[in-house]
């Protein structure tokens, strides 16, 4: 999983590491990785992983095949599943992107047909499921319902179009999720807050070096759902600066979530560290 290599590459290479007087240092390293896995409950939300309960791998198209109607309509990332088994409607890329064409068509002084354009960039979503997101249901049945009363038809389209690439359909799926503390309104301010406390509490656990850590938060929401950069300016060395970034973006794990989108997964808290003058 993305989020396993980061914190091993957060905690260093242990092979490369100097004996003798670096020991200490190395323990502390150790005892501090394990106070951020205690910070990291990695239960992150995925779609089912394919695998049948006699531990043999289940067939792309009948995975496919077995989506209830929800899954369907909010494919590949769009719900989460609580622990009762209530089920929270999120958007996912295409239907951010689908919101805002219908956006501009709402703002246009004549009516505008949207449908055919946005069928032709890929990203058409109904606007009656667009507008489902945020809505939490009781129960996977209730969901289903609730996507089949607005949009039977389209989701019945949808499936046969999944059923012709089940496994690409099923790879997509497994590719997003979401830490465990994920808030989709968490603001600038917010998130600029909880960059710094873990830069604080990073260093005291001696994860990163003690330093001068400037931030700026730069928003980036031209892809659907808004992400935001995290620019951290240091004087570390390169070197030290890349492992710095890794343990940070490691700690932002429970914050963050990984969107699915043009075949990928990426994460919409990206931290990026510069060092001003430095090789």
């Amino acid at each position: 999983m993305t989020q396993t290599r980061s914190l091993a590459m957060a905690a260093g290479d242990r092979n490369n590491e100097p004996h003798g007087s670096e020991t200490n240092n190395g323990r502390a390293k150790t005892s501090g990785m394990k106070r951020l896995a205690s910070w990291l409950p990695m239960r992150l939300i995925r779609a089912d992983s394919g695998i049948g309960r006699g531990g043999s791998p289940v067939p792309a198209e009948r995975i496919v095949a077995g989506l209830s109607p929800y899954q369907i309509a909010f494919w590949p990332d769009g719900w989460m599943l609580g622990r009762n088994g209530e089920v929270l409607v999120r958007d996912t890329h295409a239907m951010a992107e689908a919101r805002r064409w219908y956006a501009i068509a709402d703002r246009a002084p004549v009516e505008l047909r949207m449908d055919r354009t946005m069928r032709l960039c890929g990203i058409f979503v109904p606007r009656p499921i667009v507008a489902l997101a945020g809505q939490r249901f009781p129960s996977e049945a209730v969901a289903s319902v609730a996507a089949q009363l607005v949009a039977r038809d389209w989701i019945a389209q949808r499936r046969q179009q999944l059923l012709a690439a089940p496994g690409e359909a099923v790879r997509l799926m497994g590719l997003g999720w979401s830490g465990s503390r994920y808030e989709a309104d968490m603001d600038a301010d917010a998130l600029e807050v909880c960059v710094r406390s873990l830069l604080n509490e990073c260093a005291r656990e001696g994860l990163i070096p003690k330093a001068s850590y400037g931030l700026r938060l730069r928003a980036e929401d031209g892809f659907g759902l808004r992400g935001y950069r995290c620019l951290i300016t240091t004087g570390l060395e390169s070197g030290a600066a890349a492992r710095a970034r890794e343990a940070i973006q490691a700690a932002l794990v429970p914050w963050n979530r990984a969107v699915v989108r043009n075949g990928g997964a990426h994460a919409l808290i990206k931290v990026e560290m510069r060092c001003p003058g430095k090789p």
